[in-house]
């Protein structure tokens, strides 16, 4: 349909008509324009009018820039020459974080990566610390940082840190009462005797109370503890398969080694592994570290991995064993049923889940799987949350 002017032309388009067109040219891109009669707009008298085309047009030259490349991809058109393509990746990440709410950025920067490459948005210091921190753009800089080197990786580690103490915050939250439990109805307070008075809680309480003239401190309150029975620490195995299909449970375990390097008598060994093997137990406390060093692909050598984690195996029934992976291994499947069988028979709990993340959606060898829970495994797909809550059951 064409819009005119003339006065005895028919009348031109009302506010929701405009509207209309202009939605769906956003939506549809510039080689919508004939269909929709965008062409026909331009030129309508009215400054209001074209004021609002002109804000169309800003808000459709960042959008042309990223989604004209779905016409190349599919051989419709040839892109590159739309509204965008003067753009550099700098001036684009400007004009979207200017133009559009955050959450429409952050899906707009999640398209640049994942479904058209723009690789620029992690291996250029500018673009980086422009960026929205975001759970993908923490993901990308994970599969680049090969990359990136000097200014370009410090921006990468202030993004990682700022994601990842975000995470960790949320499943401390989430986990802390699976793992420490609630306070027992049973529970009891500290004897009141001597030999159970903590001296130096109770001197630091009572500072305030201290008499100058008498150089004396009044202990208004007494301070206690319990005298603990001694046990033995437990041990928590976690040994992460870090191929590239693995990514999210890498960064959730991780996180999650830090959680239970914080537990009260638990000793944590974390292994990464693929067809090589590294032992980032000295770094468990810090994910940030464990995810900076990991690298990210290779195959799925499990057998070695099984082996390095059961040497370190003390006590099997003060061992938690958690292994993670896809279950697509490369070779040696009967070998690593065999020691998976053979850790449990010796009282080992051992965990095996194809996924640790918040979706649970894994693609794994659904066969091995099956062979493992078969050998006595606990064999899942879980949260961090439930896995918090398994784990809290066993070494309560």
């Amino acid at each position: 349909m064409a819009y005119g002017h003339d006065d005895n032309d028919p009348p031109g388009p009302d506010d929701r008509q405009v509207e209309q067109a202009i939605r769906w040219r956003l939506i549809l891109g510039q080689h919508a324009d004939e269909s929709l009669g965008f062409d026909g707009l331009r030129g309508v008298g009215g400054s209001a009018l074209d004021g609002i085309l002109g804000d169309a047009e800003r808000l459709e030259t960042p959008l042309s820039y990223i989604y004209d490349r779905e016409h190349s991809e599919r051989a419709h058109r040839q892109a590159g020459h739309g509204a965008g393509s003067g753009l550099s990746v700098p001036m684009w990440l400007s004009r979207v974080r200017d133009l559009f709410p955050r959450e429409a950025v952050q899906v707009m920067e999640r398209d640049a990566l994942t479904r058209y490459g723009l690789h620029e948005l992690v291996t250029d210091e500018e673009v980086l610390r422009k960026a929205e921190p975001s759970d993908d753009l923490l993901r990308a800089i994970l599969q680049f940082k090969h990359l990136m080197k000097g200014p370009v990786l410090d921006a990468a580690r202030e993004i990682v840190a700022e994601v990842v103490g975000r995470l960790a915050a949320r499943l401390e939250t989430e986990c802390r009462p699976a793992l420490y439990g609630p306070l027992s109805p049973r529970h009891r307070s500290p004897v009141r005797s001597f030999k159970n008075t903590d001296w130096t809680r109770t001197i630091r309480k009572n500072l305030k109370h201290f008499d100058p003239e008498r150089q004396r401190l009044v202990a208004e309150r007494i301070h206690f503890r319990h005298r603990q029975r001694r046990r033995s620490p437990w041990h928590i195995v976690v040994a992460v398969d870090q191929s590239g299909s693995m990514t999210d449970s890498l960064i959730h375990a991780a996180v999650m080694a830090a959680i239970f390097t914080r537990l009260p008598s638990v000793e944590v060994t974390l292994v990464l592994w693929d067809h090589r093997l590294v032992d980032v137990s000295s770094q468990a406390h810090d994910p940030i570290e464990v995810l900076m060093g990991c690298q990210l692909g290779g195959g799925t050598r499990m057998l070695s991995a099984m082996r390095y984690c059961a040497d370190r195996i003390g006590d099997p029934r003060r061992t938690l064993f958690v292994l993670i992976s896809d279950w697509f291994v490369w070779g040696d499947r009967a070998e690593c049923l065999a020691l998976a069988k053979e850790l449990r028979e010796a009282g080992t709990h051992c965990i095996g889940l194809s996924a640790l993340d918040a979706d649970c959606r894994p693609v794994f060898d659904a066969r091995f799987a099956r062979d493992l829970a078969n050998c006595g495994w606990f064999v899942a797909a879980l949260t961090p949350r439930q896995l918090a809550e398994h784990v809290g059951e066993v070494i309560a």
